[in-house]
């Protein structure tokens, strides 16, 4: 087979596996006639099937340089250096030539530079993805006044603007480039791939069937039946049905930081407890937390203490072909993104659109340009509010209430 004549290097500082928006793009990119795609990042989770099976897409994957948060000061520079050789050896000596660059901003250091550098030896088009600004994450770990947020927010502006091109994710973000940098991306927002829709019953099933052990907290919410898990049920030989006594399902993914607050969900599910359980018209909840983070540990030992009779929390990493399946399971999806900048957006909503899951979601600057509270989702800023919404939302289940359409607009 002749070699594509059109080469798109994209560029992940990050897990591959946990970058979807770079992982669809490198997919729409190989759909393009005459076109190969190298995908370049650390090796981690497993990539969508999708791209898997793309045989003009080629993986270059690195393994990710670990230092002590506690001694930032001194490793995180080591760490910048360290970064930039590897980056430069694969961009340089590893890819072979290449067209464009596309390169995922934040992390901004040293992704920004060695993209431009690389571009400039090889005569080559580099193109910025804004999904965030890059300097407001490197604040939430080390303070806003700190001078490294200083020097990370120069850094950002000074080679951004060197780019020939750019995306990003918000008209909000569009603006404040602008008026800020003087750059003027192009708004591209996410839409859920054609993989994220309702799960069918069968598949539901087997998922669930496959799901067994991480869901074994939910064994004493309902009894067992034969041919049944907790949540589905097989008549006769071939025909499956939800089981009428079923908890609701509700799926939250987060990355257990700061900026995705679980502490908002959990007081509310504290909330939730109380009222469900004198109450016969609400069901009882699986709550499946999916992802990785630091500050998983100190939650699972707060869920540890308390003894809910209504509520059943589990955590979970999913493949990435069973993400999708278990979210086009789920009652309900709770986001708890909120943004470092005020100018991004939450691409896990968009999948639960996909899904058709309704959606309640922590408010933020810019999340209107996705939810219209009471349309096409519900926004919350309180644990009390969330719970409130829980309520309205599951009363009267299995039929969800569904006070908006929680489609796009």
């Amino acid at each position: 087979m002749e070699e594509a004549s059109k080469h798109v290097v994209v560029l992940v500082l990050g897990d591959i596996g946990r970058s979807p928006r770079m992982q669809y793009h490198a997919i729409s990119l190989a759909e393009m006639p005459d076109t190969r795609v190298t995908v370049v990042g650390y090796e981690g989770e497993r990539c969508v099937p999708q791209l898997l099976a793309k045989p003009n897409i080629a993986l270059r994957t690195f393994a990710p340089i670990a230092v002590s948060r506690k001694l930032f000061v001194l490793s995180g520079p080591l760490k910048v250096l360290l970064q930039l050789f590897q980056l430069f050896w694969l961009l340089l000596f590893c890819v072979g030539s290449f067209d464009v660059l596309l390169v995922q901003n934040p992390p901004t250091i040293p992704t920004l530079y060695i993209g431009w550098l690389s571009c400039k030896l090889k005569r080559a088009k580099l193109v910025i993805d804004w999904h965030n600004m890059g300097y407001t994450v490197l604040a939430l770990s080390i303070g806003q006044g700190h001078v490294f947020v200083k020097i990370a927010r120069w850094f950002e502006r000074f080679f951004g603007r060197r780019a020939d091109g750019h995306f990003c994710v918000t008209e909000a973000m569009q603006l404040w480039l602008q008026d800020n940098w003087d750059i003027s991306p192009v708004v591209l927002y996410d839409k859920p791939p054609a993989f994220f829709q309702p799960t069918p019953l069968d598949v539901q099933h087997d998922l669930l069937v496959r799901l067994d052990d991480a869901f074994a907290a939910v064994a004493d919410l309902v009894p067992a039946k034969p041919n049944a898990t907790w949540r589905t049920e097989l008549l006769g030989s071939s025909s499956f049905k939800l089981r009428n006594d079923r908890p609701a399902l509700v799926i939250s993914s987060t990355s257990w930081t700061e900026d995705e607050d679980f502490g908002l969900l959990f007081d509310a599910l504290v909330l939730f407890e109380e009222v469900a359980k004198d109450r016969c018209d609400i069901p009882s909840l699986v709550v499946a937390v999916t992802g990785k983070g630091p500050q998983k540990a100190m939650y699972l030992e707060r869920i540890a203490a308390l003894k809910f009779q209504r509520v059943r929390i589990v955590t979970l990493w999913l493949e990435a072909s069973d993400y999708p399946l278990l979210l086009g399971a789920a009652d309900l999806g709770i986001c708890l993104h909120t943004s470092t900048s005020g100018l991004d957006l939450p691409m896990k909503v968009l999948d639960m659109f996909g899904c058709r899951v309704p959606v309640c979601a922590v408010g933020f600057n810019c999340l209107n340009e996705l939810i219209k509270h009471d349309k096409n989702g519900l926004v919350f800023q309180r644990s009390e509010e969330l719970c409130d919404q829980l309520i309205e939302l599951l009363t009267a289940y299995p039929k969800v209430h569904t006070s908006s359409s929680y489609l796009p607009i």
